[in-house]
C-alpha cells in the first residue's frame, strides 16, 4: 500500500513507490470503426490479391504449414531451379519450330489434325477413356490439337520417312540448324 507523506505546505502527497494504473474500459456493444487510411490499405491489399489471382489463376499462398505460409513465388522459384531449364529449352524449341513453319508457309488443315486425333482415339476402348487419359496427363483436347498440328507441320518440313530413326535425325538436324541461326536471349539466373 502506498504511504502518504506531507509536503512542505502540510498537504499529503503520493509516495514515489505508489503506482497508478490506468483503467481501460472496453465497450463491446459499440461497432468497430475503421479509419479511412486503414480502409484504403485493406482495399489495396484485397485488390492486389485479386489481381494476382486473376493473372495467375492461383492464390499467392499455396499452402500453410503450422500457420506459416508457403508462397506461390517461392514454389515457382524452386520449380524453375529444379526443372525450369528443361521446360524453357522445350519452349524455345517449340517457338523456333513454329516460326519456321510460318516462314516456310507450311499449312496443316484442321481436317488433317482431326483425322490424326481420330486415329489416336481409335486406340482406346471409348472416347471417355481417351478424355480421361488426357485429363490424367494434364492436357486438354485443344492443347493436344495444337501439339499435333505443330508435329504435322514439322513432319512436312523435314523429309518424310517411314524409318523413325531417320525422321528423328532429320528433326534433330533441323532444330540444331534453327538454334544456330536464331537470336535467343535467356537471362542468367542464380
Amino acid at each position: 500500500m502506498a504511504t502518504r507523506k506531507q509536503s512542505r505546505r502540510g498537504k499529503p502527497t503520493k509516495s514515489v513507490n505508489a503506482q497508478v494504473l490506468p483503467v481501460v474500459e472496453l465497450k463491446l456493444d459499440e461497432p468497430f470503426e475503421m479509419r479511412w487510411g486503414r480502409k484504403l490499405h485493406l482495399l489495396i491489399l484485397v485488390g492486389l490479391v485479386v489481381l494476382f489471382w486473376s493473372s495467375t489463376n492461383s492464390w499467392p499462398v499455396v499452402a500453410v504449414v503450422n500457420y506459416r505460409p508457403i508462397w506461390a513465388w517461392d514454389l515457382n522459384r524452386d520449380m524453375y531451379n529444379q526443372i525450369g531449364s528443361q521446360i524453357l529449352d522445350g519452349m524455345v524449341t517449340r517457338a523456333l519450330i513454329e516460326d519456321e513453319i510460318a516462314a516456310k508457309k507450311v499449312q496443316v488443315s484442321q481436317s488433317e489434325v482431326d483425322s490424326r486425333i481420330d486415329k489416336i482415339k481409335s486406340q482406346y476402348k471409348s472416347e471417355e477413356e481417351f478424355n480421361q487419359t488426357l485429363m490424367d496427363q494434364g492436357y486438354t483436347l485443344d492443347q493436344v490439337k495444337k501439339e499435333i498440328g505443330m508435329q504435322m507441320g514439322l513432319e512436312k518440313l523435314v523429309e518424310p520417312s517411314t524409318d523413325s530413326a531417320k525422321f528423328q535425325e532429320s528433326v534433330y538436324g533441323l532444330v540444331q540448324k534453327l538454334r544456330t541461326q536464331a537470336k535467343v536471349w535467356i537471362p542468367k539466373t542464380k
